[in-house]
């Protein structure tokens, strides 16, 4: 029974170990809008990643925007990811993607269509590792690759059908986004403590698979 409990206990320390959560908060101005919590979890040959997220706006009228997201990579390669986008509770763009073997079926909003092309960076790791200048990442939402361009060190810029997006680097860890859309600007910003935690090395940025 002891032996049981010893065991037990070193296995939930484990997991603890390889499962990490980056805090952010979404700011407009000086006002707070929401939160996002962006979780990896490392498994035997890949990782998981969680994303969630609300922020409600007030302009003219207020609305609730909602995001959620969960992708699984084995050995490097996307293998499925599901992202939920929701306004005032209604679903406004939903889409799922996986792998058969040896192409991509991605459903979005109801309808297929075939990826032949490998993904192995699409947006959920986009925040536990820093991509290159004029790299690609694989955007379930639209349904395409969108591209990374270096505008500092450490800064990149990335255009999409919705927007401008700008990210930014602390030890290969995503620290802030800065947001630009026609109808509002704000910022993901990292908590200070989950921007310690990057700082101190206790969590680190890297590739998207564990070899």
């Amino acid at each position: 029974m002891k032996s049981s409990l010893i065991t037990l206990f070193f296995l939930i320390v484990s997991q603890a170990a390889i499962a990490q959560t980056l805090h952010y908060e979404v700011i407009k101005g000086s006002k707070k809008l929401g939160d996002m919590d962006v979780k990896r979890v490392k498994t035997e040959n890949g990782v998981n990643y969680q994303i969630d997220s609300e922020v409600t706006f007030r302009i003219l009228f207020s609305f609730s925007v909602n995001y959620e997201s969960t992708s699984e990579y084995k050995h490097g390669k996307l293998i499925n990811e599901y992202t939920h986008n929701k306004l005032n509770g209604n679903t406004q763009k939903k889409s799922t993607i996986w792998f058969d073997g040896e192409k991509y079926t991605l459903d979005l909003n109801g309808s297929r269509t075939t990826i032949e092309n490998p993904i192995s960076y699409s947006v959920a790791a986009i925040y536990y590792e820093e991509p290159k200048d004029g790299q690609k990442v694989f955007s379930p939402q639209f349904g395409h690759f969108l591209t990374f361009k270096k505008v500092d060190d450490h800064v990149y810029e990335m255009e999409s059908p919705d927007g401008t997006n700008v990210y930014t680097y602390t030890n290969g860890i995503c620290s802030e986004v800065k947001v630009y859309r026609d109808f509002a600007k704000f910022s993901f910003v990292m908590t200070p403590e989950s921007l310690q935690a990057v700082k101190r090395n206790q969590i680190v940025g890297g590739a998207s698979v564990v070899d």
